[in-house]
This record gives structure tokens, sequence and C-alpha cells, in this order.
């Protein structure tokens, strides 16, 4: 399917590595032309969701430049439960996750085109919370209820707002997730992602790539009449309705 996306233009958040990297990727293969942020120097510009003296850094050097959507992306927050996290880890994960993520897209809000998209990266925690994120947990329903709420609000202008769900696919930050595991239970990286995998109907991780194509769909003129939901990339991992 041509998704209609040559020489429409989209911002991608984190775009250097995992998730973010892929839906780059797809995008670029259907002829869109990204914008790509990170917050590591290197071929995109430079973004830290969480330092606003980055924010206004990167606002200032897109000036106007007309966008077609966004895929609002950040890294994941410090694992860990209530009892083992800092308050600066709490304000770091409201800067990065929620806060910063907000007022970057009001900012943007004049570039982009009516009938444009904006797709949000969130976490299979918005309906199911995950032991040991509790960071994740809280501030990825609240970036839910940001894109429910902009649905709505959005809606005059034609602009779509929808969340993508990933599951469990290989990035360095399921990895790095899976390591703490089996540091914490005393096992083998190998045995945790064995048992993760037991978890996952289809019997395996997902690819980078699956996730990247739903998105570049979500932010084409193809999902014209998508709006205000969230679409699930885990291989059928969460089962509550």
């Amino acid at each position: 399917m041509d998704l209609d996306l040559t020489g429409r233009t989209i911002l991608v958040m984190g775009a250097s590595r995992g998730l973010g990297r892929a839906v780059k990727e797809a995008l670029v293969a259907e002829g869109a032309t990204v914008i790509g942020t990170s917050r590591f120097p290197g071929q995109e510009a430079v973004l830290d969701t969480s330092d606003p003296a980055s924010r206004a850094a990167f606002l200032a050097s897109m000036g106007e430049k007309p966008l077609d959507g966004m895929f609002v992306n950040t890294g994941g927050p410090k694992p860990g439960d209530l009892a083992d996290l800092s308050e600066a880890d709490w304000t770091l994960a409201f800067q990065q996750l929620l806060l910063g993520p907000t007022l970057l897209v009001r900012a943007l809000l004049p570039n982009l085109r009516d009938g444009g998209a904006i797709l949000f990266n969130t976490s299979s925690s918005i309906k199911v919370p995950i032991p040991q994120l509790v960071l994740s947990n809280v501030f990825r329903a609240a970036v839910w209820a940001l894109a429910k709420s902009l649905a709505e609000e959005l809606s005059p202008r034609r602009i779509r707002v929808n969340v993508i769900v990933p599951g469990r696919i290989r990035t360095e930050r399921v990895e790095a997730l899976d390591r703490h595991r089996a540091q914490r239970l005393g096992v083998t990286l190998e045995a945790v992602q064995a048992e993760a995998a037991r978890q996952i109907p289809l019997g395996r991780y997902g690819d980078p790539e699956e996730f990247g194509r739903l998105a570049a769909f979500l932010l084409s003129p193809r999902a014209s009449f998508l709006n205000g939901a969230s679409y699930w990339v885990d291989g059928g991992q969460t089962r509550s309705l």
C-alpha cells in the first residue's frame, strides 16, 4: 500500500536508536522527509525532552518549518519500585516523559498543518502496570490521557491524535530492562528472555521494523479516520480488554 507520504515532513523524536529509529526508517522508505531528534550528538538534531534549555534550542532551530506529523517518543525512565526512587528520579521522569513532550507539542502546533497527525509512543503499562517500572507506569498512562484529550481538542483542525503501544520489542531499552531483571533475580539474561517470550502468545519478541511499519501507517493520510485510539504491537501479550 502506498501511504501517500511522499513530500510530507514528519518529526520523529528519539530517532537515533530503538523504536524511534525504526519509525524513521519506515517513514523514509515511504518517501517522507524526516526531521529526527536525539539526546545524543550525531546525525539527528539534539533534543533532550527533560531539559528546558534543550527544548528551547530545538524549537528555535525549527522556526516555522511546516510539519505533517509528529512521532512523540522519549527514552525510558529509571527502573525501580517506589522505595527505590528519589524525588529527583520522579522529577526527571516527569520532565522527560510528560511535561517536556507536552510543551513541545504545544509549541509545535502552529507548525503542524491542518489534517496532520500526532502519534505518541507509550507502553503496555497504560493498561497493565509492569513490575519494577513504577515511573513508566505512572507517566505513560498520563501521556495516554493527554492524547485522548488532544484528539478532541484538535479535531476542529482535523489533526488526528493516537498512541502506539509496544510490548516486548527487541531494542536496547528492552534488553537493558531484561538485564536489570536478571541481576535482581540472580538468573541469566537468556532465562529472563525465554520466560518473557513464553508470556507472549506469538512466542517471541517483536522486531522494531514491525513497530515502525504500523507507526508509519498511523502517521499517514491512509489512517484518515483513526483518532483518539491506542494500537498495540505486543504479539497479544496484553490480555486485558
